[in-house]
């Protein structure tokens, strides 16, 4: 499940938003073994025969993966987490190489869903405050999104009152 939605009482929660990932680190690393396993006796076997270039080419592909699997698991350990509470909205957006902090102050703070008018692009969800905007939920689909946008919104109106 890409997003995480916790609330603590009626004016506090949290949510954890994560690109959907079916494979953990764990299990991409098992994959790619495998399949490093299959294709090496797969080309040894070829060399054993005289098709010695087959064990060369099998390597550089082999490279090649390994390379696409590297560069798929760092892209996806992205984390969004956003936290409410009576005083503060706070977002954190984590990568694989930067961190980054917005707060905003809860009664001032607003959530807005953008929809594209003619339905041919994804919406987008904002966080809007003082003229600041802040896209949230980006690697959520449609559903994702509305209903994380309405769980902040109850979050945000249980504070206003």
């Amino acid at each position: 499940m890409p997003i995480s939605l916790t609330e603590h009482s009626g004016t506090s929660g949290k949510a954890v938003i994560r690109p959907n990932r079916s494979l953990s680190r764990k299990g991409m690393i098992l994959f790619f073994s495998g399949v490093c396993v299959a294709a090496i006796l797969v080309a040894f076997r070829f060399w054993l025969l005289g098709a010695w270039v087959v064990l060369p080419i099998t390597m550089l592909e082999l490279l090649v993966l390994g390379a696409a699997f590297f560069w798929i698991e760092r892209e996806t350990r992205f984390c969004e987490t956003i936290e409410l509470n009576e005083d503060l909205v706070s977002v954190v957006q984590r990568d694989w190489r930067s961190k980054k902090e917005w707060c905003y102050q809860t009664y001032w703070v607003q959530v807005v869903l953008q929809s594209d008018p003619k339905g041919w692009y994804p919406s987008h969800l904002y966080l809007r405050s003082h003229g600041d905007s802040l896209e949230i939920g980006a690697c959520l689909n449609e559903e994702e999104r509305h209903q994380l946008e309405q769980h902040l919104k109850k979050i945000i109106q249980g504070v206003g009152t």
